[in-house]
């Protein structure tokens, strides 16, 4: 004889609503400044380190990618803006690179304890079509799909004690850094460029509309910095400045995945 289950033991399954409520919350990406044309990218994301990193980052991130490409270049010489971009492109291939390690890393740590299946989250994935304007929307793109790639990875780890807790929590804000220090980078480069554009005598340069200031983060007069602190969207003071962003050292191979960062 069947018998029903105690209503503790029975779990339900999320069908779409915690993404839905994100989106809301997150609110729709304003590109209104942004005139290209896109590449359209249909992505995954199952972690919600991934989901909010996607949300919160990507195309405010884009915005300013435009800012110091597009007008940038409208209004100083174009090798000034060249230097911007390649710093642009060393910092995201950089992060890219961290990242790839962390994988090589962690896969081993797996092998190395039996592991040969992931956790897995019982939140229905968000599956959304990326628009992507230019290589450097790519290549971050690519770099949250692999924050995303990591972080079951690290979940399983600490499940079977690979990790402790504490580590997990430790390695899991490093890599949401890489992500967040490239935006906030992008948005401190971009207001320098803004800078010099102001500071131009007014016959040298055409007046700067609302619609080519860089993206302040949140389209509003106040936006919240990654550390929880409001901010003016007028500040020139980004979260991390942009020259401690691209020197810091990637984490070595050789160091241990176990060890917290």
């Amino acid at each position: 004889m069947n018998h029903p289950a105690p209503t503790h033991l029975i779990v339900t399954r999320d069908h779409g609503e915690t993404n839905r409520k994100l989106l809301a919350k997150e609110g729709p990406a304003d590109l209104t400044r942004v005139e290209s044309a896109s590449r359209k990218v249909n992505i995954t994301l199952a972690s919600p380190e991934g989901k909010r990193l996607y949300l919160r980052c990507f195309y405010v991130s884009q915005a300013n990618f435009h800012f110091i490409s597009v007008f940038g270049r409208m209004k100083l010489p174009a090798e000034d803006v060249d230097k911007v971009e390649q710093e642009l492109r060393t910092m995201l291939d950089a992060r890219i690179a961290l990242a790839n390690q962390r994988i090589v890393a962690f896969e081993k740590l797996c092998h190395q304890h039996g592991i040969t299946e992931l956790a897995s989250y019982d939140i229905e994935p968000l599956a959304v079509e990326a628009k992507v304007f230019s290589m450097f929307g790519r290549r971050l793109l690519e770099l949250i799909s692999k924050v995303d790639q990591l972080m079951p990875m690290l979940e399983t780890l600490c499940i079977d004690e690979a990790l402790s807790t504490s580590q997990l929590i430790a390695e899991k804000s490093q890599i949401k850094k890489t992500v967040r220090a490239v935006t906030a980078a992008t948005r401190a480069l971009s207001l320098g460029l803004l800078k010099r554009i102001n500071a131009l005598p007014v016959s040298d340069r055409k007046s700067t509309t609302t619609n080519s200031h860089p993206s302040p983060g949140e389209g509003s007069a106040m936006h919240t910095s990654f550390d929880g602190e409001p901010q003016q969207s007028g500040a020139p003071t980004p979260n991390t400045p942009p020259e401690s962003v691209l020197s810091d050292p990637a984490t070595k191979v050789s160091e241990e995945a176990s060890a917290s960062p």
